[in-house]
């Protein structure tokens, strides 16, 4: 039996939309934990000698969480763009954009060579890099939810979420491999390695990216002219509940897993395991968030949006303090199951979940601004003080780490909650309106691409 035309117009369009997509998210997320470990591990010597060694790792750690600040406006910006010109010219942009400013941050002079205009610039490339980021991985997914089938839309939507572990795996493979250097030459010219590492993502990236057809999605609202001038007050105004329940599904993955990714190293190392040990920790944690997060998208498929979402949640408030008793048994093999046992499972792996449930929530003349707009506001919220506020809560615990544990637990289940009052969604016309009655499953649909 043959295919039918949009099956078949679906498989040709997966051949270059999954991997155009998987790559910028690489980008995204490989330029984002080469930074956050730079910050953890060497920066504070290299950019903040004059401090002491807590507060400049501290100094050097808010860096990191500068980035975040900017994500929303990136939202904005690159979101409207999505929405009025297309969602194929953002996601071209904010992969030039990222990939342009680590490259920057490269190469970048240290304190030693001009004093204070070191961290100054490196705080101002940080934050157009986050500019950047703050559209990219939102518009990926809304790009392939766009064109999926509908009854795999959970799983194909969630592909662009393996770009996340892949970058993470990425990054972390080249910090194995820098920061093993001696510390002449690491200081030196060895930590400005990885961030050059970014020239070669983004040129593949945009040739990838220059071949891809616009969403069919977007082709229909522009055949029809169907576009509002400022998709981010249309968001504020037709749907702010379901704007801050989408940021409420987002925040443990904002919290929770950037501290696994950020502050834990240092508290591991803290604990007795050894640098390699934690760097290796998060590379298989990486790696197994790499091969559950599509997991994640296809049980979505088969049981709902919902139903996926709160057990994977629930079971990330649970695993919070099992997850830091592992930590603190020093060892490197105990640092390893922590983060693939436990936080790769039921927390990073959400990224899967969500991907075709956030695409479903908003209409679709606004829904790049709002998917990214949600994600980011819980990021600049959340992620940008998670390694400044993990210190914070440890040390005022007096080393221990029980009030971060039970801190992350609270955003699980403040996801868990959104899930609970957020409608169901799997199945729906991506070219239809937003159901809006909270626990209410929209009509299925076999519809496969949006014609």
């Amino acid at each position: 039996m043959s295919a039918s035309p949009t099956t078949t117009s679906w498989n040709q369009q997966r051949r270059t939309l999954i991997p155009a997509t998987v790559v910028g998210t690489i980008l995204e997320w490989y330029d984002m934990f080469v930074y956050a470990q730079a910050a953890s591990l060497i920066f504070a010597t290299i950019f903040f000698p004059s401090f002491s060694g807590t507060a400049g790792t501290l100094a050097a750690l808010a860096t990191f969480g500068a980035g975040y600040i900017a994500r929303p406006l990136g939202a904005i910006v690159f979101g409207h763009i999505g929405d009025r010109f297309g969602r194929k010219t953002a996601l071209s942009l904010t992969l030039i954009m990222m990939g342009v400013c680590s490259t920057l941050i490269g190469l970048l002079p240290t304190y030693e060579s001009v004093g204070i205009l070191a961290p100054v610039l490196l705080v101002a490339l940080r934050l157009l890099q986050g500019l950047g980021s703050g559209a990219e991985f939102a518009g990926s997914f809304v790009m392939v939810a766009e064109f999926a089938p509908a009854n795999r839309r959970g799983y194909w939507a969630s592909l662009p979420g393996t770009g996340v572990y892949g970058g993470i795996t990425l990054a972390t493979t080249v910090g194995l491999t820098v920061f093993q250097l001696p510390d002449e030459q690491l200081y030196s010219w060895g930590w400005r390695l990885p961030f050059l590492i970014s020239f070669v993502l983004v040129v593949i990236g945009l040739v990838m990216r220059l071949r891809l057809s616009e969403s069919p999605v977007f082709k229909e609202l522009r055949a029809r002219r169907e576009s509002h001038s400022i998709p981010f007050f249309v968001i504020f105004r037709k749907s702010p509940k379901t704007l801050v329940l989408a940021i409420l599904l987002t925040a443990p993955i904002a919290f929770n897993a950037h501290v696994s990714s950020t502050y834990s190293l240092t508290f591991g190392v803290e604990q007795g395991v050894s640098r390699t040990g934690v760097l290796l920790g998060s590379l298989l944690g990486a790696i197994a968030a790499f091969l559950l997060t599509p997991v994640a998208g296809r049980l979505s498929d088969r049981y709902g949006r919902r139903p996926i979402y709160m057990v994977m949640t629930a079971l990330g408030a649970v695993g919070s303090f099992p997850y830091f008793m592992l930590i603190l048994a020093g060892t490197d093999v105990s640092f390893w199951a922590a983060h693939v046992l436990i936080m790769a499972p039921f927390t990073q792996a959400l990224t899967g979940a969500q991907a075709a449930f956030l695409t479903e929530l908003f209409e679709p003349r606004h829904r790049y601004t709002g998917v990214a707009l949600s994600r980011e506001l819980s990021t600049a919220l959340l992620a940008s003080i998670a390694p400044v506020t993990a210190l914070g809560l440890i040390t005022a615990a007096g080393g221990r780490p029980w009030l971060l544990a039970a801190f992350m637990s609270v955003l699980s289940l403040a996801a868990f909650a959104a899930a609970y009052f957020l409608p169901e969604t799997r199945g729906k016309d991506m070219l239809a309106d937003a159901p809006d009655r909270p626990g209410t499953p929209a009509p299925p649909t076999t519809r496969g691409m949006v014609p």
